[in-house]
């Protein structure tokens, strides 16, 4: 699973930046915008880009692989690219910028894996990315079972934004989540 392209994205709804090379440390792309912990990078599949009729970057992922097996890989496996240790997380979910380039049945699941960095290096162009033996616990897909699984942990934080961004969700959850919250916690009254 060799690196073929790679991306940096400076400022939320601007272009990505194709690099040949970034620095990343435990806090995410070293010049990119600030993300959510369990989704600091994207890794996506060129394959699957080919498949769907996209262009690299059309996924506004960070790494591109040549490589579908990508999407096989079970969550809280740590994979290593150039120096990164990368614990992966989750599926992305296929957002409505997204929809507009392809149809929901043919991404969903493969638009590419959230991962945090576990360590500081660089990742370069013909990296190759390896499985490592490290795991962690899995993160669950399902918003509801991993929001549960968030609050088995013991330190949710107080208010509903805090929380979509702990657990990696996109920010249209923000309505859907008192609601959602309210079949997990008991109601005060």
């Amino acid at each position: 699973m060799t690196v073929t392209n790679l991306y940096i994205k400076r400022k939320h709804g601007a272009a990505l930046e194709e690099v040949t090379t970034f620095a990343f440390d435990k806090n995410g792309i070293s010049g990119g915008i600030a993300c959510a912990p369990f989704r600091q990078v994207l890794i996506a599949s060129r394959p699957i880009l080919t498949e769907c009729g996209l262009k690299p970057g059309d996924l506004r992922e960070n790494v591109l692989l040549e490589e579908d097996r990508l999407y096989d890989l079970p969550s809280g496996t740590v994979v290593r690219i150039g120096q990164a240790l990368i614990r992966l997380t989750f599926h992305c979910e296929p957002c409505k910028q997204i929809l507009k380039l392809v149809a929901f049945d043919r991404i969903v699941h493969r638009r590419g894996v959230f991962g945090c960095f576990l360590n500081d290096g660089t990742i370069s162009l013909g990296d190759e990315l390896v499985v490592t033996e490290q795991k962690f616990e899995p993160i669950p897909y399902a918003v509801k079972e991993r929001i549960r699984w968030f609050l088995s942990k013991g330190n949710a934080p107080a208010a509903a934004g805090q929380l979509i961004e702990a657990i990696g969700l996109p920010s249209s959850y923000a309505r859907a989540m008192p609601r959602i919250l309210e079949k997990f916690l008991p109601v005060m009254r």
